[in-house]
């Protein structure tokens, strides 16, 4: 019962966030380089710091592929302007939850794919 319920959440996030995310193809919107830096870094020391299970195959260069590749929905789901208002933050927690594992296999997958 507790893995439906987990899997539920997970399902009911994920199209959340999509359905605040911008339509496929669209053009992100702009973040200056210094917040995307910021949230590449920290998300990597965060990652790095709780020892989550992906750093054992994708650190560092990978954690920050996957940082990198979630601050890139982050663009396609919130304004700039949205995302330094502090009463965004469990929206973007919600993203950023989301597509955390998303990009964990889109970043796999492209090294796989680089090593073939």
């Amino acid at each position: 019962m507790q893995i439906i319920k987990g899997v539920l959440t997970v399902f009911i996030v994920f199209v959340y966030s999509v359905a605040f995310s911008h339509p496929d193809g669209m053009k992100p919107y702009w973040y200056p380089s210094t917040y995307i830096y910021g949230f590449v870094s920290g998300c990597a020391e965060t990652v790095e710091q709780t020892r989550a299970p992906v750093t054992e195959e994708l650190w560092p260069d990978g954690v920050r592929a996957v940082c990198s590749c979630v601050v890139d929905a982050l663009r396609h789901s919130v304004t700039f302007a949205e995302a330094k208002d502090d009463s965004m933050k469990p929206k973007m927690q919600v993203i950023v939850d989301a597509t955390f594992p998303i990009c964990v296999e889109q970043v796999k997958s492209d090294l796989a794919n680089a090593t073939n």
